[in-house]
């Protein structure tokens, strides 16, 4: 995709990105009722940033004949795996991002698992034995530990381009008073012990996009443990609610919803093409595959209780926060 664009294109897709990363963290930092914590940064990244983004991206991809729809679902603590002897047990990642493509004929998807930690200078030291550090460094055999997924153990190979560290400034600054890359208050790491803000989240946004990050996977036809656990996760964390007490939002719908109760997502003017004989069901975009039934159908126990619960001795039905990019082109693949 990315040879579709001129130089001055591709920076207005990393521009745009860092518009949307920003706006969503000062919505945290200006609702958190308290001290702003990772996950308040989270919520507002895949609720209040996704419009923004999907309105300066389609802006330059509709004129190249793509459309888009970039949707946003949010979930905290989960889904849990153990692995290791003796056994650890932790969270997967604190944000999903997928990409799929439809092209004329063909259909291309990446994912990368994110992991966040706040940070005031670009830096966070972790300690040696820490759980997550070991798992995103050498992605053991792990099984999930939480509801909705199925049992077993899975093991993602070498998984250095699905997974990476995000640092989260939280300090109260402006774009011109810090010195992360891009001036973005998001950036990525590598995954070592001392981590530094290396890349801006608004780059590594883009760069999904643009097929240029994030790690292949086949949501149509999943073999590897690594397609077969993001469709799953995709499938699992479109219904039931989430709480953000902080942000002063109570049960909510992980999806937004309209009046009629359909999911509401974010495209540009060109709606999202979903025409009967030219889309198979197996190839229909991310949403109405694995949100959309969820949503509107009601699937799945009305009485577990929301996501995002704040008490550790509560239980969810799993899920993850997710940022979801569909792209369209019916003339290329």
């Amino acid at each position: 995709m990315k040879k579709l664009f001129s130089t001055r294109e591709i920076e207005g897709i990393y521009s745009g990105a860092n518009s949307a990363v920003w706006y969503s963290h000062q919505h945290a930092r200006a609702h958190a009722k308290k001290h702003t914590r990772e996950e308040d940064f989270v919520a507002t990244l895949v609720t209040d940033g996704v419009p923004l983004l999907a309105e300066r991206w389609a802006s330059l991809l509709e004129p190249k004949g793509i459309s888009i729809r970039v949707s946003g679902v949010f979930c905290h603590g989960h889904p849990q795996v153990a692995f290791g002897s003796p056994r650890r047990r932790i969270e997967l990642a604190d944000l999903l991002i997928v990409h799929q493509h439809i092209g004329r004929k063909k259909a291309f998807s990446r994912a990368i698992l994110l992991q966040a930690k706040t940070s005031t200078d670009g830096t966070a030291h972790l300690k040696s034995n820490d759980s997550q550090l070991e798992l995103y460094s050498t992605w053991p055999a792990f099984e999930f530990v939480t509801g909705g997924l199925r049992p077993g153990l899975r093991n993602f190979g070498k998984n250095s381009s699905g997974s990476r560290y995000v640092l989260v400034l939280n300090l109260p600054q402006y774009p011109e008073e810090i010195d992360w890359p891009d001036q973005c208050p998001w950036a990525t790491s590598k995954t070592t012990r001392n981590l530094e803000a290396d890349t801006s989240l608004a780059k590594l946004l883009g760069n999904i996009l643009l097929f240029q990050d994030g790690r292949p996977f086949s949501l149509h036809r999943p073999r590897s443990d690594w397609s077969k656990t993001i469709k799953e996760l995709l499938q699992v964390t479109g219904s039931k609610t989430y709480r953000r007490s902080n942000l002063g939002r109570g049960d909510t719908p992980r999806g937004s919803y309209d009046s009629e109760g359909l999911v509401l997502n974010y495209a540009g003017s060109h709606a999202f093409p979903i025409v009967s004989g030219f889309l198979s069901s197996s190839r229909m975009p991310i949403l109405e595959q694995s949100f959309d039934v969820a949503m509107k159908t009601g699937e799945g126990d009305q009485n577990m209780p929301p996501i995002g619960l704040e008490s550790p001795d509560e239980q969810d039905p799993s899920g993850v926060s997710s940022l979801i990019i569909e792209t369209f082109d019916p003339e290329r693949d």
